[in-house]
């Protein structure tokens, strides 16, 4: 598959809990969105969306995720990414908050493997590229 969109809405009721684990990686010219959606309506419910990324070659993702806090509710939202070569990645976080005990956190990160993670782990004889895939295997588990 070299491209994919990937729409999810949900709207949580009282007690509700939502729970997202997304691990993703792209190569060569994939493109893959990922649009979320959730309406968090109910007293005390609940939502955490998570992504990991890996974006190689000339690949592009975005994660794109709206929580609306209409109750008192907790969300949480979070976008781990590696960046490799030229790929590109686009987090857009979105909380809107419209009640006054609704806690809602959006958490983003991206950035390249760093050296010092390779280095290590070739004086332990693996080339750097093993090392470059050990690493990436670990983020995504």
């Amino acid at each position: 598959m070299d491209d994919t969109v990937r729409d999810t809405k949900a709207e949580l009721a009282a007690g509700a809990k939502l729970v997202v684990r997304e691990r993703l990686m792209t190569h060569g010219n994939q493109n893959a969105v990922s649009n979320y959606r959730v309406d968090l309506n109910g007293e005390g419910c609940s939502c955490d969306v998570v992504s990991r990324s890996v974006a190689r070659d000339d690949s592009y993702q975005k994660f794109d995720a709206v929580l609306t806090g209409n109750a008192p509710c907790s969300g949480h939202t979070e976008c781990d990414a590696i960046i490799m070569d030229n790929g590109r990645i686009l987090a857009v976080p979105g909380l809107e908050a419209n009640n006054v005990d609704a806690a809602l956190v959006h958490e983003a990160a991206i950035g390249k493997i760093a050296g010092e993670q390779l280095i290590k782990l070739m004086t332990f004889g693996l080339t750097e590229q093993e090392a470059e895939e050990q690493i990436i295997n670990g983020f995504l588990k």
